[in-house]
């Protein structure tokens, strides 16, 4: 169970309304407190910045950073406690290209899958990199079908947001269609796509169970919004 936020953008720009944003989800919003370890990604033209810390996000100060894409996720733990090895993002590498993989929710009956010292988001996230081909929504799509059948349809929530640094993807996909813990929004500006648990305010919009958002930058954001088939 956690907090995350994500964004692209055609231009790069200071990360820190971003990390008090979702500052403000981890001590204040929905199942709040969520104190178990934070971590981001951020990519910016050749560059790379991974953070990740046990502590909980509001412990740490200010961070200028400037990124043209990032993932920031601040973890209440399902399985485990705090560890820097469970804080999220995943970071993967797959045919030239880094990926990051932020989870909200919880995956059971996975045990005998995953490795023993695994929890559920590193075996989706695993999962996701090993069927990635040319298009991460048709692999996040079959991953998700994997994972309810291996789950025997034990789940919670397999919302994710997903980043090349040239890509962002979020998806929304929940057990029970009343969830109002595991949402997802978005919001699409002019030079920008942000999503997150959350919404800053009433220009954000609510993902439906099984739609998806996807933002690729060249020029301009080029956005697609779209439904899995799961």
């Amino acid at each position: 169970m956690c907090r995350m936020i994500g964004f692209i953008s055609t231009k790069s720009c200071n990360i820190s309304p971003y990390i008090d944003f979702l500052k403000n989800q981890a001590i204040h919003g929905k199942g709040a407190p969520h104190p178990d370890g934070w971590g981001m990604s951020c990519y910016d033209r050749n560059d790379l910045l991974i953070k990740k810390s046990s502590d909980p996000i509001w412990k740490t100060g200010t961070i200028s950073v400037d990124a043209s894409a990032a993932i920031i996720h601040a973890r209440k733990a399902s399985f485990g406690k705090a560890n820097l090895l469970f804080s999220h993002p995943f970071i993967f590498e797959k045919k030239g290209k880094i990926w990051s993989f932020a989870h909200n929710g919880t995956i059971y009956n996975l045990s005998g899958k995953k490795e023993k010292n695994e929890i559920d988001t590193q075996f989706y996230a695993k999962r996701f990199i090993e069927n990635l081909k040319q298009d991460p929504v048709r692999s996040v799509e079959n991953t998700i079908r994997e994972l309810v059948e291996i789950s025997e349809n034990k789940f919670t929530s397999m919302n994710a947001i997903i980043s090349s640094g040239e890509i962002l993807l979020g998806v929304r996909y929940v057990k029970e269609d009343e969830d109002g813990y595991h949402t997802l929004f978005y919001f699409e500006e002019d030079d920008r796509i942000s999503i997150s648990t959350e919404p800053l305010d009433s220009r954000w919009v609510s993902l439906k169970s099984g739609e998806f958002v996807m933002a690729t930058v060249n020029s301009r954001v080029e956005f697609v919004k779209g439904t899995i088939k799961v």
